[in-house]
């Protein structure tokens, strides 16, 4: 049984998945930036800034998908010291939902890094 990606989306946190969504929209815009100087006389000097942004996005992602994982376990966790047992369902549940962000932000880090390798080469005229 697999969960739907609706649910994946929204079981993850939401301040961290907006964050995605901008770091992501940031480097997409960087992308079509870059894509748009293969139609014209550039300098490499421009292209390396659009594969900074994009990948400063990138790194950004990243580094928000492992807080989002670290807060998440702690929270699993502080939950369970709270109920004052250990429950197999509690464990699995609050870990299946700490895992939500940090894969979407590692898939988005992935995208990213990809987006920076794409479209690296100058046309010459």
């Amino acid at each position: 049984m697999r969960m739907p990606f609706s649910e994946f989306v929204t079981s993850g946190d939401l301040k961290f998945i907006i964050v995605f969504i901008i770091f992501s929209g940031w480097a997409i815009v960087h992308f079509f930036k870059k894509l748009s100087l293969r139609k014209q006389e550039v300098t490499i000097d421009l292209l390396q800034y659009h594969n900074t942004k994009i990948n400063n996005a990138a790194f950004w992602i990243l580094i928000l998908s492992i807080l989002s994982l670290l807060l998440g376990l702690m929270h699993s966790f502080y939950f369970i010291g709270k109920t004052g047992g250990i429950a197999p369902n509690l464990i699995f549940q609050g870990v299946s939902y700490a895992l939500i962000t940090p894969v979407l932000g590692l898939c988005l880090f992935i995208c990213c890094k990809t987006l920076k390798g794409i479209f690296n080469e100058i046309s010459s005229k």
